[in-house]
């Protein structure tokens, strides 16, 4: 293991409250910065890529939060100087990533954390081109893990394929070949503000496939002769999410005209259907077709987005605007930007806080986007913080939870609120730290708020927030948290989640039927494929477990 040459520890406490206090560990001595970036926890210590000592050298760096702590993981690797790590995945206790290396190209390489144990998995395409995806942008979920492996495309010279790896050379293996040169198969689709690769849904893996311009649905079951097309003739298909027992996406149909809506399927191609037409055909082509629905979001066993639509009663057009459905029925929750074709949202990137669903919104009284929340009907459905207050436009793509308030960024400050708007305010200036629009999502570690920012005095460096009130990591409590419903039918919501943490679900006779992660600012878990009946769900956090009994209608 190499130790490096770190600056110093950056502190100064915030003058707009003395409860919190900025950290920078100073990577790359002096203003320039190292410019974390694929910020993931692995191991009890922060794992990154930041600009080496060497200037422009990509490494990969590690943090136990510590300057003393902080280190590079690996020199070199294959002999190249400089590797720009990328897509960080953690997966049965390695951290798996894309690295490029010059004369090789963006491969797949894995660490256990140190210099020797970090190494190629696989040499996809052999040569100087890129056998995996660049993910420079860090807009991109290039992984995607089932059934205790984890798939990608991976591009040989003939053709872009679906692969998996267990962990092993010998197991990193091309599960189907599309038989296309440069295009193809799998492709991403959007979720959100992201690009994914697909989803799971009743123990397989769907994903989208796109041939000479033909959209295709697919399923695997990780076996190349179980590999298979559901449905052909589907545009576009994006959103992937399972809700009330089908797989919900948004696509268009080739054989009919009604533009990009909400489909779902059983797995099955007779189950494969329009469930939502929402935006009518018979208009004026000039307005489009389809109500290209978006940031599909599981909130109190409803499933909300944002589309645009038509309204029979003044004959004009709805923009994009908050939907929701419950599976039946779907329903324009509020129209908030009222103006005929103007939309009231644009990327709102839903965040539950508090059982209220967050959003960015504007209803036309300002320039800005705003901070909105709604308890899903339209009374409920209001403005937090007006942009007049904050004098920014919200960018909530980053939002999380900590310390009991919903944490935010925008291209300038980062900002707090308690969902009132009193309780919201900006915790930076713009020469103290930043988020940075490219950097990773935070995240919350030994209970401070870590982060890529950006101060005048270290550049963009790994950034801590600690907020004095919040409870040591070796007292943290559980005790106060609570699920919610229950009973319930489809999804069951976490509170006083402060950090990332891990779930499993029992059923009667004591055997774990569903696992998975709890997102501390997004906590909730999708029971809809169980069975009615009695379970135990188990959440742990930092090595501090509580258990509920739910009941499952």
């Amino acid at each position: 293991m190499k130790k490096i040459l770190l600056g110093i520890l950056f502190l100064f406490a915030i003058q707009l409250n003395a409860q919190y206090t900025f950290e920078q560990i100073d990577v790359w001595s002096g203003s320039n910065g190292g410019a974390p970036k694929y910020i993931t926890e692995f191991n009890g210590e922060l794992y990154f890529q930041s600009i080496d000592i060497t200037p422009s050298f990509r490494k990969l760096y590690k943090s136990d939060g510590t300057l003393a702590g902080t280190q590079l993981v690996a020199g070199n690797l294959n002999g190249g100087a400089g590797y720009s790590p990328e897509s960080l995945y953690v997966m049965n206790g390695e951290l798996y990533f894309t690295a490029f290396v010059s004369g090789i190209g963006t491969e797949l390489y894995k660490t256990d954390g140190t210099d020797a144990g970090t190494m190629l998995l696989k040499d996809v395409r052999t040569g100087s081109s890129n056998g995996l995806d660049s993910n420079f942008n860090e807009d991109k979920d290039i992984f995607i893990e089932y059934n205790g492996e984890l798939y990608f495309r991976g591009s040989t010279s003939t053709s872009i394929e679906l692969w998996k790896t267990d962990g092993t050379p010998s197991g990193t293996v091309s599960v189907k070949n599309f038989e296309d040169t440069n295009i193809g198969a799998p492709t991403y689709i959007t979720k959100g503000n992201k690009s994914i690769l697909g989803a799971v849904y009743n123990g397989l893996l769907y994903f989208y496939v796109n041939r000479n311009g033909v959209g295709e649905l697919w399923k695997t079951d990780g076996t190349t002769a179980n590999t298979e097309i559901v449905r052909s003739g589907l545009k576009n298909i994006a959103e992937m999410t399972v809700f009330n027992n089908e797989l919900y996406f948004v696509a268009g149909d080739d054989s009919s005209p009604e533009g990009r809506e909400l489909w779902v399927t059983d797995g099955t191609p007779a189950g494969t259907v329009l469930k939502h037409d929402i935006f009518p055909n018979n208009l004026n082509p000039a307005f489009g077709f389809g109500s290209n629905p978006s940031y599909l979001t599981i909130y109190n066993n409803e499933l909300f987005f944002k589309a645009r639509s038509y309204s029979g009663t003044s004959g004009q057009i709805i923009g994009s605007e908050l939907w929701k459905t419950d599976g039946t029925l779907s329903s324009l929750v509020k129209d908030i930007d009222t103006d005929n074709l103007a939309s009231g949202l644009n990327m709102p990137n839903f965040t539950i806080f508090n059982n209220e669903l967050y959003f960015t919104a504007s209803d036309n009284t300002t320039s800005d986007f705003e901070l909105w929340k709604t308890d899903g009907t339209e009374s409920g459905t209001v403005k937090v913080v007006t942009a007049t207050d904050t004098g920014v436009s919200i960018d909530f793509t980053k939002a999380i939870f900590y310390a009991n308030k919903l944490f935010y960024f925008d291209s300038q400050q980062l900002w707090t609120t308690d969902g009132t708007s009193s309780g919201t305010a900006a915790l930076t200036g713009n020469s103290e730290p930043i988020i940075l629009t490219s950097s990773s999502s935070p995240l919350i570690f030994q209970n401070k708020l870590w982060f890529s920012g950006t101060s005048t005095t270290n550049g963009n460096e790994l950034t801590s927030l600690t907020d004095a009130s919040v409870l040591s990591v070796n007292n943290f409590d559980m005790q106060n948290s609570t699920m919610y419903p229950n009973p319930a039918s489809n999804t069951i919501y976490f509170t006083n989640i402060q950090e990332d943490g891990n779930y499993q679900i029992y059923n009667a006779l004591g055997s774990i039927i569903k696992h998975g992660t709890l997102q501390n600012h997004n906590a909730f878990i999708d029971i809809s494929t169980l069975s009615s009946g009695w379970y135990i769900v188990k959440t742990t956090i930092n090595s501090t477990s509580k258990t509920f009994r739910l009941l499952k209608n």
